[in-house]
């Protein structure tokens, strides 16, 4: 016979199962350490690729100027200036990313803890049956 104690954890478990925990498992089954990195990577080639394309639409729109003043650009002055935003914008987005990244592995670890003594109880009372 069922009990509906046993129901009502099976369900609750398979929706988690389904919802939030499958992204949950996916983060809890690397190191932290690894998740973190891979988050940072990912956040450091998307704003190396956006700022490449800003940098890209800035050109194009002042392409112009660049034309007819094209012998009195300071062109170190100018890859300086692109270089000192682009650090900052970096700096300032992978640390977002990192804290970012540190919350989600935190609120994943414990969430799969509590689904794993989940588990646990719910092994527990098939023994006591």
């Amino acid at each position: 016979m069922l009990d509906r104690e046993k129901v009502i954890m099976m369900t609750r478990m398979a929706s988690y199962e389904k919802g939030k925990g499958k992204d949950h498992l996916r983060i809890g089954s690397s190191f932290r350490a690894d998740y973190i990195f891979a988050s940072i990577l990912k956040a450091i080639f998307a704003i190396t690729v956006a700022f490449v394309c800003g940098v890209a639409l800035y050109i194009y729109y002042n392409l112009e100027q660049f034309v007819e003043n094209i012998y009195d650009l300071d062109l170190v002055a100018i890859l300086k200036g692109f270089g000192k935003h682009y650090l900052i914008v970096m700096i300032i987005y992978v640390a977002i990313c990192y804290i970012v990244a540190f919350i989600r592995y935190a609120v994943a670890t414990g969430s799969i803890r509590k689904y794993k003594s989940n588990l646990k109880k719910l092994r527990k009372m098939q023994k006591d049956q």
